[in-house]
Order: C-alpha cells, then structure tokens, then sequence
C-alpha cells in the first residue's frame, strides 16, 4: 500500500465516521507567538479547545503540513542519523471538540489500524499516563489488549503539550513491535518508551483537558476535546514494511533524484554519506514547503530556522558533490506534492530563486568561515574550546548557525564556550533594542472593549479600567501617565498592517493627545498624560484625529489595488509577504522572483489608478470563511481568521480580500496613486513603496517645480530637461576622461626621471615614490610602466584627507627575494594593511609615514 492510498484512506474512515475534512493550515502559524512553525494537526484547532471560537462542526480530519526544527520541538540535530526524525512531516489527525472522548477515540484509531491498513493486532502494544485508569480499562477491557501490552508511562512519555502554553492533556500511544531485530530481544527488558528501535510509536491520542498558563499552572478547559496524530511517513514504515522513513515511497523519488545529480549510489553508502542522503532529501522537502507557505531566510525567528535548514542541507550536498544540487531538487518536491498543496506549483520559481540565491550566498561566505574556523582551531590547541566570542563572530559575520558552528568543532573534538556565545548574543540584542520589557504583556483586564470605529470617529464611553506601570489602578492624579480603557472606542489599533490611530481623549472638555493606543488583552487602552484627577466610571469621549485615519484608509484600499494589480499583471504567484499602512505612505512586500522594470511599475500604476478613476464601491461584509472563499477572498499567511465569521472587503471583481482594516467609501475617494520606490528584500521578495491622495499630490507638485527649476536652468522645455541633464553628464564624462589621460601622461613622462632614482638594495632594484594625488588606478598603471622599463620592487602611496592608499609590486624575477606575504605583515607595522597575490600588494591604512621609503628600505636589508 503506498502513501497516496493511505492518506485517502485515513480521510475517507474519518469522514465516513462524521468528521469534517479540514484542510491543512499554512507552515506558518496564524498569529500564535509560542510557535515558529505549526508542529501538530491542532494547531488550527486552538481556540476551539479553549473554547474560544465555535465551528459548524464538532469533529474533525486533517493531514497537516508540520515543521519541528525550532523553539521546543526541535529534531533538527537529529535528522539524517536516526531512521524517523524529520524536520517537516505530515500529520495525520482525527479530531473532537467536546463531542466524544477517550472511549471512541481509542475505538477509531484501533479500527482504523487494523481494519483499514490490515495490521496484526499480536504487533500492537499501548501507552496510557501512570494515573490514567479509565484509559487503560478502555484498551483492556473493551478493545482486549492483553495487560502485559499496556505500559502505565509517566509525564515524560504520556502527557502532551503544544507548547509552554495552551492546550495539553493525557494521552494514550500505540506502538508496533517490529521484533528483536530492530532491539533488545527479549521484551522483559523492553517496551513502550524504550529507547531502542524495537517499539517504534505510530500514533498517539491526546485527551485535552487542560489550557497551560504561562505561572506553569493547569486550568481545566470549558470542554474537553480529542487530538490525535500519526505521521504519515511513519506508519508508510510500517505498512510498507521499511526499517526507515526514507526506504518508503515518499522519499523515493528525491534519493533517485540525488544519485542522478551527484552519481553517487544511495544504497552503496554508510555512514556520514547515507546520512547526507537523507539529510539532503529531508530539508529539500521543509525548506521548499516553508517558502512556499511565504517564509524567506532571515537572520533572526521562522527565517533563521529556515536558514539553518537550508545552509545544514548545503554542507551535507558537498559530502556528495561540488555542484549546487539543492534548488533543483525542490522540482522534485513540486511534481510529487504539488496536487496535494498547490501553493508549490504557485511558487515554483520563487522557490529555486530563493535556495539558489542562499546557498549561494552561503558558499562565499563558507570559505572564508572555514578559513577563521581553522585559524581558531589552531589558536586553541591546548584547551580545544572555541571561545563564545570566536563562535559569535562566525554567526555574526560569516552566517554560520551555532548548530553547525557546533557540529564542525565537535568533528575535531573541540567544544564551544555556548555561555559565551549566549552573552555576546544577549550583548547585540540590548544595543539593536530587541529585549524590551513590556509590563502590559501578562496583565489581565477583564474588559473587552466595543470597537465603534467603522462607523464614527468620537464616542462617548465610560472608563473601565486605569493601568498606571503595569498595574489597575482605581484613580490617577492630575500628571500622571495612564493607559485609558474605555468600554466603547473609535480608536483603530491593528489590522492588515494598518498603523493605529492618533487621536485625543476628552476628559471634561480638555483635549488630551494620545501617546499610543494598544491592546491589553481584549480591551482597547488609550496612553495619555492625565490632565486632571480620574476615575474608574467616569465618563470622557475618544475622538480619533480625521485626517490620520482617511489618509490611512486610502492607503490601506490603494494596497488592495496595488495587490491585485500586481496579481492580474503578473500571476498568482505574486503572494503579500508583509505591508505597513501609514497615513503618510504605503509599503507592500511580495514574493516574485524577477525584477519590476520601470514599464512593469508604468504599468501597475496605470491600472491602479484606473480603478481609482472609475470610482467603484468599496463592499464589506460578514460572512463564513468558506462564502468568502468561494467567492475568490485573499487570505494571507499569519493572519488569523474565525471560520465562521469573517470580515470581506470587495472592490468589484478586481480585489477580494479577508480585512480588519479601515477603508474609504469608493475608489475613488483615494485621488491617485503613485510607485516611489521598487527594492529587492532579498531573493525573490521584493517591496514597493507608493503614496495616494493628498501624498501624491505632494509628490507631483514638487516635482513639478524641480523640472521647472530645472528648464529654466538648462533653458529647454520641461519635457526636454532629462536630454539636457544626460548631455551634461557625457559632456562632464569626456571632460574627467580627458584629464584622466592627461595625468597618466604626465606620470608617463615623469617616468626617466623617476628612475633614476632607482636604488640597489641586496641585488633589488627599487623606488618609492610618494604622490599626494595619484589614485589607486594610476598607481597600478604607473608600476607596470615602470616593471616594463626595469624590472625591480616598486611602491607607491598618497594621502587623500585622512586616508593614505599604496599598490606595490616585484617583478617576477626577483619574487624569490621579495616575500609579498612577509611583507604585507610588516606594513602592519607601519599602520597599513593590505592583501594581494606573490607579486603585488594593495591597501591603506590612516597612519602617514613620510620616511616610508627609507623604512621599506631597511626591511629589505633584514630580510
């Protein structure tokens, strides 16, 4: 059986059961902080075990995309060594939201083995948590599993957690013998929970009960629910009976794939070069799911995992061959996976762009990084530790992760000084300004504030709540700073990168600016300076500075456009990656892989600005994810959304977007819409800035005066200005040309007189030659002039401002005198550095030496 029918297979018992077929959520985690990637099939489940969000169904089926290679479930160092740790794997889940419990639960999962996929029953041993009785007489006495089969584990083993926080619970295991071949060989010595391979774990059921909170403590849920999981790739071992995930037909097509481009063979390997092979195929399958779920490589988060993943991947390919294979093995994930997950076929190209230009960047660096790490390794011979400040500059400078920083030092029996490293991370982090601490992020106000600004702009509200330093407080006196939290408020705080309001409160008819408007939990809470004593009950009315939010609301419907102009023009795989909307100006980031031309931009804006002329209604209304979906709505990575009702704002048939932001009435309210600047982020993410309405107008008028300035300037029309100016340039071109070859000739005639001042030191001949002005390129002309005339040991410098510049060279006869690398070492002596080749040396330095001649000199005599 292999893994296709087993997934359809898996869905089908489930739906046939009534479960909701529910697709999987992206490798991004919808507005969840305790994760970098999802890591489980309940991820998209959360607020309905806590009860917080309510569906059309109460039980549920997904294979959901995971990734565990960061933050507490993290098998990345393990990958590629052991025959089941991946870093991306597919779980396999069936779900229930306060419908049935443990008894059904159990009952589905062994019918589903058995019945379905055909396995022994004699194969199949349980876990249950040590104190879990009503579990164990479940798998007992109703499903008859013999009680010398049924392991009592403790917490370790047997209580499951999502992360620090959430969701948690009991949980019950099934394991699969697979004989004394695969461990220990007799089963007294054995079981459930051992570390060998003998009792391999396929699925596991967790029985939520409890929401950890972040004091450690568990708080029963309002309902209880079922999560169960059973990675795919895992139980195709066993069906398809493989001693590994990576002998099943999943991984199949990638290792041909490899031994195709590196002509290694998979099965004629051991070792460090089997492990290659499956570490290779394993990131191949991560990395490229990642990106295609809109992750890009960064430096810190989800990006710098997935730059270590990639780079891990890059250091194993050059185990097997020098050419950069991993890009073109992610063709391979597309064609396999691309049906089950479309947005691989939609990301296709961005996916190659992306990986190649990584490792490319990579390979640069991993050179010279390998070159420091030797040097290190060399410097500590004696206490074989590399120092956290050595390993820091490695990541910091050269891009090594600390876990391949790791794993090379550990290759030569050297360790790493990790409480150093932490320290010079923790140093970096408080001067960038990342570690702020924030007193508001745990306090609990039991206030969910009515949002009124949809409708209007000044609301009248009673005070719920005063939050002076991270504390509620009662009253606060005249002076004071005061977090406001009203029961109704007008003021916008965050939605489709929409930036939050401005305003002011109005406390007795005193307008008081606010500093800052934010969230504490689900109350709106307004930052000001107390003009006077206040109290909790009061009442004040919240008024949201009108030209801030409508310039703010024409951007945010103008990125709509922009987003959907960009799609109609150049396809679906233009994917929104992030976006700030300011009153001032918008910003979007996107994934193309190729760069916008000025006509590409031309282009883009005539068809934004021509829906804004056509001044077409802009719809919002509620509705069910699944309506909004139908109808063709945007949904973007990161943002969460409740199923059952979400916010969709329309724009005819053009632009059909899920937003909580603020927008105008029509098109047509936005004015114009101008591009200002197109950058590349990175490979294949780029950003636009634009500005609209009254910003565009701004734009255009000092353009306009600039052009104006400058026609009357050049005396030419407006529309001839850019000639002039490029005239000018080739004119000023030819001139600095000109005197270019005038100064190389005037340094060419100088040449006879030069060397006569040639001096023989130990058989060399050689000149020094000081000229304030020359520049690095005419140093290099005049030195071959003068090598040509008479070969010999030459050396040039200046002092432009502070800073002096030297080129020197020795003629290739007398190389065997003059040792360059000896020499640039010297220099350093001198306050100069420099590097080069055997025959040439090139640098500066801030030290000027007028007797750098006679020093020169005298190096020559003792060397």
């Amino acid at each position: 059986m292999n893994s296709r029918e087993i997934r359809n297979k898996f869905i089908q018992f489930f739906a046939q059961n009534g479960h909701e077929p529910v697709a999987s959520s992206s490798l991004i985690p919808a507005q969840d902080p305790t994760l970098l990637f999802t890591n489980a099939g309940m991820n998209q489940f959360k607020d309905l075990f806590l009860g917080l969000e309510k569906r059309s169904y109460n039980r549920a089926v997904s294979i959901q995309k995971c990734v565990r290679a960061g933050g507490k479930h993290n098998d990345l160092d393990n990958v590629g060594f052991t025959k089941r740790h991946l870093t991306f794997f597919e779980m396999m889940g069936n779900f229930s939201f306060g419908n049935y419990f443990k008894k059904d639960a159990i009952r589905y999962a062994w019918d589903f083995l058995t019945k379905q996929l055909g396995l022994a029953p004699e194969t199949m041993y349980v876990s249950v948590f040590e104190t879990d009785d009503e579990a164990y007489d479940i798998w007992h006495t109703e499903i008859h599993v013999p009680s010398n089969r049924i392991y009592r584990l403790g917490a370790k083993d047997n209580f499951w957690q999502m992360g620090d926080v959430g969701p948690c619970g009991p949980c019950t295991e099934i394991y699969i013998d697979r004989g004394a071949q695969y461990g220990h060989a007799n089963v007294a010595e054995c079981g459930p929970g051992c570390d060998c391979d003998r009792f391999l774990e396929v699925w596991n059921l967790v029985f939520m009960q409890f929401d950890r909170q972040p004091d450690g403590a568990f708080k029963p849920l309002k309902q209880t629910g079922v999560d169960t999981g059973m990675g795919l790739e895992r139980i195709c071992s066993v069906v398809q009976n493989k001693d590994s995930v990576y002998n099943t037909d999943i991984f199949a097509p990638l290792l041909s794939k490899i031994e195709e481009l590196t002509g290694v063979v998979y099965k004629d390997q051991q070792g460090e070069m089997k492990a290659a092979f499956h570490v290779i195929a394993d990131h191949i399958r991560s990395s490229t799911l990642i990106i295609a779920d809109g992750c890009a490589p960064t430096n810190d988060g989800r990006g710098y995992v997935l730059r270590k993943i990639i780079r891990r991947a890059a250091l194993f390919v050059q185990k097997l061959t020098d050419k950069n294979i991993f890009p073109e093995l992610s063709r391979v994930v597309v064609a396999e996976f691309g049906d089950i997950y479309p947005e691989l076929h939609t990301n296709k190209e961005l996916i190659y762009t992306i990986l190649k230009s990584e490792i490319d960047k990579f390979a640069a660096n991993l050179i010279r990084g390998k070159t420091i790490l030797n040097e290190y390794f060399e410097h500590s011979k004696n206490n074989k530790i590399i120092t956290g400040e050595q390993a820091f500059k490695l990541y910091d400078t050269y891009g090594f992760p600390i876990e391949l920083i790791g794993a090379a030092v550990r290759e030569k029996g050297y360790s790493v000084d990790m409480d150093g490293f932490d320290a010079e991370m923790e140093k970096q982090q408080n001067q960038s300004g990342k570690k702020v601490a924030d007193l508001l992020s745990h306090l609990e106000v039991d206030v969910t504030s009515e949002f009124t600004g949809y409708k209007e702009l000044e609301t009248p509200s009673k005070i719920a709540a005063l939050v002076v330093d991270g504390q509620l407080v009662d009253k606060v006196a005249a002076g004071q700073a005061v977090y406001v939290v009203t029961e109704q408020s007008p003021f916008f705080i965050v939605g489709g990168g929409q930036v939050p309001d401005q305003g002011w409160i109005i406390i007795n008819g005193i307008e008081t600016p606010i500093k800052e408007v934010r969230f504490i939990g689900n109350a709106i809470a307004a930052h000001i300076i107390s003009p006077e004593k206040i109290s909790v009950g009061e009442k004040v009315t919240s008024r949201v500075d009108k030209t801030w939010r409508t310039n703010a609301m024409k951007n945010h419907t103008a990125t709509h456009l922009l987003q959907a102009a960009l799609i109609e023009l150049f396809g679906k795989q233009i994917q929104q990656s992030g976006s700030l909307v300011h009153p001032d100006y918008l910003r979007f980031d996107f994934t193309y892989h190729q760069q916008l031309s000025a006509e590409d931009i031309k282009r883009v804006e005539d068809l934004v600005n021509e829906k804004i002329r056509a001044n077409i209604p802009v719809i919002i209304e509620y509705c069910s994810l699944k309506e909004a979906q139908k109808k063709g709505a945007l949904a973007f990575f990161g943002e969460k959304y409740k199923p059952e009702n979400v916010r969709m704002v329309q724009v005819d048939d053009f632009s059909i977007e899920l937003c909580g932001g603020t927008h105008v009435r029509a098109t047509g309210d936005i004015g114009a819409f101008k591009i200002t600047e197109s950058v590349a982020l990175s490979a294949g993410h780029r950003r636009i800035f634009a500005v609209t309405g009254p910003g565009a107008i701004d734009l255009f008028q000092d353009t306009f005066n600039a052009v104006k300035a400058l026609s009357q300037e050049y005396k030419v029309k407006r529309e001839d200005v850019l000639e002039a100016i490029n005239k000018q340039k080739e004119q000023l071109k030819s001139a600095q040309q000109e005197i270019k070859q005038l100064k190389q000739q005037s340094l060419l005639m100088q040449m006879p007189s030069m060397l006569q001042g040639v001096e023989q030191i130990k058989g060399v001949p050689f000149l020094c030659i000081y000229d304030a002005n020359i520049s690095a390129e005419d140093m290099r002309m005049l030195v071959a002039a003068l090598e040509k005339k008479q070969p010999g040991f030459y050396f040039v410098y200046n002092m432009i401002g502070n800073q002096v510049s030297f080129y020197a060279a020795v003629s290739s006869e007398f190389a065997h005198a003059i040792d360059m690398k000896q020499f640039g070492v010297w220099l350093q002596t001198q306050g100069l550095r420099g590097g080069g080749s055997k025959n040439s040396i090139q640098g500066g330095g801030e030290k000027f030496n007028p007797q750098l001649g006679a020093a020169i000199k005298q190096w020559m005599q003792n060397s």
